[in-house]
Formats: structure tokens, sequence, C-alpha cells
């Protein structure tokens, strides 16, 4: 695969990386990640067994469909995560392209780190995926927000340091934010680039997806950052499309569900969140989680009053 920034500009590229910080955090001899690329899912499994580092890497592994196939180069690198080492090492037992299909959904292998023992603590195992065909699956609308198009391109926005090409008309109709400052009265109005601070680049390219035609749709892994700009910007659109996507995502943790529903002033996502505990075994299962000391005294307080009525309710039944 070509040069490391390329996956900055080719939008047939991807990446997943895993830390093996993961491995002690969490008291496990493997770790995985998955990401759609050009709306295929990837798994990226990495485990250890007998010293030995291994790896598997699932292509649209789920799917029941058998009229798919996709071509794809694959690149994977063993690295330190800090940053001052600069030590990479590329796994040279890979195949330069893989041919994925119903019938040859992965390939699996031994990761090479050397002789010496490597650093589970330190180490960073990231996998490069080009796709160079994809047949049977529709890919997403990509909008290349890096380049400037003649016909649609009628600004530029500056974060951290780098041009982000849009056009002010679409993001002043869904976003009041960028209303004020292109056509309200401030100097930025004026201004052929304007500086956003306090926004990470790639988060800024996630919320342009949504307010663009892309078809791209919301996901676990980012929801929490879409909500974050859709709040800052006052995208409301946009914040509800996120509030839909959670109200049905039964699977997230229900103590996560009703923090941000508080916090994004989310009243329907909080009613449903609520409306799901039906049993004080859930309520008892919520302590465990992870996020239950981050909830508000309101929050406590609403699922008291929610405990309360269940009881009311056991106790009409019985009579």
């Amino acid at each position: 695969m070509t040069a490391n920034n390329e996956l900055d500009h080719d939008f047939n590229c991807g990446s997943m990386k895993i830390s093996l910080k993961n491995f002690k955090e969490t008291n496990s001899k493997s770790t995985c990640l998955t990401k759609k690329i050009l709306n295929i899912p990837w798994n990226f499994v990495v485990s250890e067994s007998e010293g030995t580092l291994k790896f598997k890497l699932s292509c649209n592994e789920n799917s029941a469909n058998t009229m798919w196939n996709c071509q794809a180069e694959i690149d994977i690198l063993i690295g330190s995560s800090n940053t001052e080492s600069g030590n990479i090492k590329r796994c040279d037992n890979m195949p330069s392209q893989k041919v994925f299909d119903y019938k040859n959904r992965f390939i699996e292998g031994v990761l090479n780190v050397g002789t010496e023992p490597f650093k589970k603590d330190d180490m960073e195992i990231e996998v490069r995926l080009k796709m160079n065909r994809i047949y049977g699956y529709r890919k997403r609308k990509i909008i290349n927000y890096l380049i400037e198009h003649p016909r649609f391109s009628n600004g530029i926005v500056l974060i951290d340091g780098r041009h982000i090409h849009i056009n002010k008309q679409i993001l002043g109709m869904h976003s009041k934010f960028f209303y004020n400052l292109f056509f309200g009265e401030f100097k930025e109005k004026d201004k052929k680039i304007t500086e956003i601070q306090g926004v990470g680049y790639n988060e800024f390219l996630l919320f342009l997806d949504f307010i663009h035609p892309t078809g791209r749709r919301i996901e676990e892994r980012f929801v929490e950052d879409l909500m974050e700009l859709a709040d800052l910007f006052l995208a409301d659109r946009v914040m509800d499309c996120c509030e839909e996507f959670l109200i049905k995502a039964d699977s997230l943790d229900v103590v996560k569900r009703l923090i941000w529903a508080e916090k994004f002033s989310l009243c329907g996502l909080m009613d449903h969140s609520l409306n799901s505990l039906k049993t004080m075994e859930q309520f008892i299962r919520l302590k465990k989680s992870e996020d239950y000391y981050e909830m508000s005294d309101e929050i406590k307080s609403s699922l008291l009053e929610r405990a309360t009525q269940l009881h009311k309710q056991r106790n009409l039944h019985n009579i």
C-alpha cells in the first residue's frame, strides 16, 4: 500500500488499530474492533496464545447474502503506542491482495513481532485496507470535503490547521450556529476562510456527512461525538436523528442513554429509557453499570419515581 497519509485522501481506504493495552485492562487474551469501510463490515481480532500473537481479519462475516465479493489490499503494521519510539514493523507474511466472498470471509495468521518478547502494554496493531473492487454492495456516496468543487463549494472552514471546503448555504440551512455565522452580523460572513476552534477535524467531517445526502448511518461508536457537534452547532435535525437511533439501540446501556438524554435534553429518549425498565431486577442491574455513578441526582430521582410506579402497579395486580 502507498504512503501513510493515503488513508486521509483515498475514500476506498480504511484502517483499524488495536492497542494491546486492552489485554491488561480487561484481563483478556484477545481484543477486537469492528468497522464499516465503504458500507462493508470488517472485524479485526488480535489474540495471544502461548506468547504468540495471532490475528483474524473478517469481511462481512455475518451476512447471509452469497452474492457479493470484494478485492482488497491488506497491510498490517506493528508499532508502539509511544510516539517517540517511531518503530513500525510491517507484517511480511501477508498476501498483497485478497478476494473475500461468502466462501472466503476471513484470513488469519501469526503476527511476526521479532525474536524479542513483545511488550503488550506498549504495542499497537493496525490493519490498513484498500478496496480495489466491490461487487454486490451499493457504495455509500462519498463527498470529498478536502478539495474545492467549483459548482458546490463557496467557503473554507479551517480546523486544526487543515482546510475543509464547504457550502455556506447547506451549513446555514441545517445549523443555526452557521446561519448566524455566515448570514448574520458577523465579520466571518465576508471571509473566504473561517477558523473553528475547539472542534476536532475528523469529528467535523463526520458532522458534514450528516447534513449532506451521503446516506451514512449513525453508529454507536460515534453517536456521542455527533451529538456533541449537533448540540454545539444547534443542528436540530442531526440531534433528532441521533435520538431516533438511540431509542432503537436497545443493546446500548440504559444508564448511558439516560445520561445522554439529560445532557442533550432528549425528552423522547428519556421517556423511552425509563419506560424500558419494567422489573426490579433491571433496577438492580443498573448499579453494575460502569457509568452508574456519573448519573445526576435528577436522573436517580426519576428512576426512584419509576420504581415506585412499578411497585404500585404490582400491588394493584395482586389485589
